[in-house]
């Protein structure tokens, strides 16, 4: 369940700044978007039994984010994320746009955005069988005795319609001797990466089956 006030702190306090981009654009939007669904009861995850949102275990997702739908099948979801530990703190506008039942496979294309510096990073739709960490420029962590860890978008999205793994959210990596170690692999590390949107398996193969007998009939 959204969380009004939360929404309203956020919103006014990027309202106040004076100048105008595409992140501060974005993060205004969601927080817009989270104070109309909270209003609203966020319909998107009480409209029925076969809406897409209700299939992307709305109970699972992070406080901070919303699921809508959008034509041809596209699951939208918007999330603003305040990050407050000691090392990193900032606030992240993440918007998660997947195509469930693309003729090739299903899709995931994301938008990250952050305001301080004027970050919008938009990745490009991942295909059904991929898992990549891509790096978002301009952000990272810095832990004493450790060094720099970037802020990575981590995708994984596996399967077809009928059971599609999904694992989609935030981690800070880094390059060790050629080697990628992130801040989840550090045991005994108290840290707020990783941060997962989605986390789980998720079955629409009767509704693309639907829409696909129907175009043929």
């Amino acid at each position: 369940e959204c969380s009004i006030n939360r929404c309203i702190i956020v919103f006014i306090s990027f309202t106040l700044v004076s100048r105008t981009s595409g992140a501060v654009n974005m993060v205004r939007s969601l927080c817009l978007t989270f104070l109309a669904a909270a209003i609203l009861g966020n319909a998107a995850t009480t409209a029925g039994l076969d809406s897409l949102c209700n299939r992307m275990h709305p109970e699972n997702l992070p406080d901070e984010c919303i699921c809508s739908e959008l034509e041809n099948l596209h699951v939208l979801v918007q999330c603003v994320k305040s990050f407050n530990g000691a090392f990193f703190d900032d606030t992240l506008g993440i918007e998660l746009n997947l195509d469930v039942c693309n003729d090739l496979g299903s899709t995931i294309s994301l938008d990250v955005t952050e305001l301080n510096h004027n970050i919008d990073h938009a990745i490009s739709a991942i295909r059904a069988g991929e898992e990549k960490n891509i790096p978002i420029p301009g952000l990272s962590v810095i832990l004493p005795h450790l060094g720099s860890f970037g802020v990575d978008t981590t995708v994984v999205i596996a399967g077809n319609p009928d059971r599609l793994r999904l694992k989609v959210g935030l981690n800070a990596c880094s390059q060790v001797h050629h080697k990628e170690i992130c801040l989840s692999d550090i045991p005994g590390l108290t840290s707020e990466f990783p941060w997962y949107i989605l986390e789980d398996d998720y079955s629409f193969g009767d509704i693309c089956n639907s829409i696909t007998v129907a175009g043929t009939s």
